[in-house]
């Protein structure tokens, strides 16, 4: 058995440790294009890219951020979902749909980033919930 082998086993054994943990559940959503209808109203059709087990850990402490009109306090989290084919991309929005933790179910988050890799245990992504 060569290196590269072993690598794949383990990233494998990995995938299936991390996937274990996966105790909450998400709804990961595309708002695409937003369509404006004859009475001025901007409607958005969103698309669902992923719906299933996640995981979700705190990235960060709150970081206040003084505005114009008041300060916004925004919150990281790192969601991680099982490593797949969906198509992820900066801005698409993640719903949290259940949680052991009850505060953090309906909890939205704006995902800002994500790991990619040959041998990574999981789709970790990096998201902002924002606060005023």
């Amino acid at each position: 058995m060569n290196v590269g082998d072993v690598a794949d086993e383990t990233a494998d054994m990995g995938r299936a440790m991390a996937e274990a943990l996966m105790k909450d559940a998400c709804l990961i959503e595309d708002f695409g294009v937003v369509t404006t209808t004859d009475d001025g109203q901007d409607l958005t059709d969103p698309v669902v890219v992923y719906d299933g087990k996640c995981r979700v850990k705190p990235a960060s402490t709150a970081v206040v951020t003084p505005s114009v009109n008041a300060q916004a306090q925004t919150w990281q989290y790192k969601v991680s979902i099982p490593l797949g084919p969906e198509q992820l991309r900066a801005g698409l929005r993640v719903t949290i749909t259940a949680s052991r933790d009850p505060s953090m179910v309906g909890l939205r988050l704006m995902l800002r980033n994500f790991d990619r890799g040959t041998h990574i245990t999981a789709r970790r992504m990096w998201c902002t919930e924002v606060s005023r």
